[in-house]
């Protein structure tokens, strides 16, 4: 009897052993890494100004416009900022705005994208007057579309960098644009009108 509850009494601390051993296992652990590349976002739009129209041009008295400026709003999560840039697709001398004969032209105004000029002469150009960013050397220090500060430049056959924005911006950023006209008396009477393309594009490096 004496064996039996021996061998019992084993058995059982046999038994309690595993358990309380099972029990004393020690956790592991291993790292998962994460990883993603966040792509490129920007948005752009003419939020006024899309339309233009600088009515009855009487040649030798200029004409500026929109009273409300042309609204470039543009909103991307790229690290190096972004540009604008302008173009009418059309070859020097001509501007984009035509005759309706097809084949009139009315001239760019004579100041560059590089080295606008405040107004001087015929013409059709193009003029940053306002915006966070706006860089007063290149475009004068007008701050209404109107003002006579304001420098222009003749909008280029191909898409040419008008506006630098440096770094990221959280919220959208905008810059007001105007334009001017006016020709020589020996312009041909009658309707012209063109386009002008506004490009922004992302700064990636």
């Amino acid at each position: 009897m004496m064996k039996k509850i021996l061998v019992n009494a084993f058995f059982a601390l046999l038994f309690a052993s595993v358990i309380l051993g099972a029990g004393s296992v020690r956790a592991a652990t291993h790292d998962v890494t994460l990883t993603t590349t966040v792509q490129t976002y920007l948005t752009f739009d003419i939020t006024a100004g899309d339309t233009v129209s600088f009515g009855n041009l009487t040649p030798g008295t200029p004409i500026k416009a929109p009273a409300t400026g042309t609204i470039a709003s543009v909103t991307t999560n790229a690290a190096n900022g972004y540009t604008i840039g302008l173009s009418d697709a059309t070859a020097a001398p001509n501007s984009s705005m035509r005759h309706t004969d097809t084949t009139t032209y009315i001239a760019k105004y004579a100041g560059t994208i590089a080295v606008p000029t405040t107004w001087s002469g015929t013409g059709v150009g193009a003029t940053c007057f306002a915006g966070d960013h706006k860089d007063t050397d290149q475009w004068g220090t007008g701050t209404t579309y109107d003002d006579v500060n304001n420098k222009y430049a003749g909008v280029p056959q191909a898409a040419t960098t008008a506006y630098t924005v440096t770094g990221l911006h959280a919220s959208a950023d905008t810059s007001s644009w105007a334009f001017e006209i006016d020709v020589p008396n020996t312009q041909k009477t009658g309707a012209y009108s063109g386009t002008v393309t506004f490009t922004a594009t992302a700064v990636l490096s």
